[in-house]
């Protein structure tokens, strides 16, 4: 049974170290010149960190199966678009779109049929792909 409407945000994983070593490295820097960027970026990677502990807390990690996966050149990267066929514990499954460089993902767009892990949140459907 594929169930499509109701598709969670994808959450990019980040660890709880390198969520702290950015606390870190932002409250150092924000001294700097350019303190107001770096705070912000700071604040984004923690926001980061937080989502994946919450997904992490809730999720449950599944083989999602690789429905479609291509690679996409353009001028100045070249990166990998991978369907997704995430399933749920109560038996139903949904697809997703998942876009990034990472070697791993590299790797799905040369295999006619292959898996990738990722964390899902059964409730809210929010998902990362494990890297």
């Amino acid at each position: 049974m594929t169930d499509t409407p109701r598709t969670g945000p994808e959450v990019p994983l980040t660890s709880g170290r390198s969520g702290a070593a950015a606390k870190g490295v932002g409250a150092v820097t924000a001294l700097s010149v350019a303190g107001l960027v770096v705070a912000g970026m700071t604040v984004a990677i923690t926001h980061d960190a937080e989502k994946t502990a919450a997904l992490e807390a809730a999720g449950t990690r599944v083989e999602a199966d690789v429905v479609a996966a291509e690679r996409v050149e353009s001028a100045d990267e070249v990166v990998y678009e991978i369907v997704l066929r995430i399933p749920v514990p109560d038996g139903v499954t949904f697809d997703v779109e998942h876009r990034c460089t990472h070697y791993a993902c590299a790797a799905a767009t040369r295999r006619s049929a292959t898996t990738r892990p990722v964390i899902v949140d059964p409730m809210t459907r929010a998902w990362a792909v494990i890297h």
